[in-house]
């Protein structure tokens, strides 16, 4: 739990989310750590519940739990991912608005070429099971993916990879949108 909060604070300070936007969560044999719908991403405290992963019925916590608790469900079972995190990144929203429908985002940095190869972009409204299934699809081959108009995910097998991945497609498309401005 100490780790989500850890990070919670990390994506804030480093502008990858703002006030009561953006989630993060953990798993744990087959349940998650969420944080909590509304909660500030920099003040987790008292903020994190623990939910199923594969419910047979909604959990009573669901209630509560970040509205994009399907959307990491979704991923924790298409994916080996033991950690989401879910920001709202000026830059990577910008580029995924710039994005044609089935469009993905390709770095033009050497590093983010090497590290994200091309990052999908994904369609659904907030908490939709078509952003669940999109996403988690995306993500069986990705480190990370843009919902369209909406913010990043970034999956890992640790919180802090995690971290980097999400990191790295908002520098990624930051040098690719100053790139694209500066050929203008």
């Amino acid at each position: 739990m100490q780790e989500l909060i850890k990070y919670g604070k990390k994506i804030v300070e480093a502008g990858l989310a703002h006030s009561h936007f953006g989630n993060v969560s953990k798993r744990v044999g087959d349940q998650m750590l969420i944080s909590t719908t509304g909660s500030m991403l920099d003040e987790l405290e008292g903020q994190i519940v623990t939910v199923p992963i594969d419910p047979a019925t909604p959990d009573e916590l669901d209630v509560i739990a970040s509205t994009e608790v399907n959307v990491h469900r979704a991923i924790y079972r298409e994916t080996s991912a033991l950690a989401i995190l879910h920001g709202h990144s000026k830059y990577a929203v910008v580029m995924s608005m710039l994005c044609k429908p089935g469009e993905q985002i390709v770095p033009e940095d050497s590093e983010s070429i090497y590290f994200l190869h091309e990052i999908p972009v994904v369609t659904g409204g907030i908490g939709s099971q078509e952003l669940a299934t999109n996403a988690a699809s995306a993500l069986r081959d990705h480190k990370g993916v843009v919902a369209l108009g909406h913010g990043t995910f970034a999956r890992g097998a640790t919180v802090d990879e995690a971290f980097v991945i999400i990191s790295s497609i908002e520098h990624a498309c930051t040098v690719k949108y100053l790139c694209d401005m500066a050929r203008e």
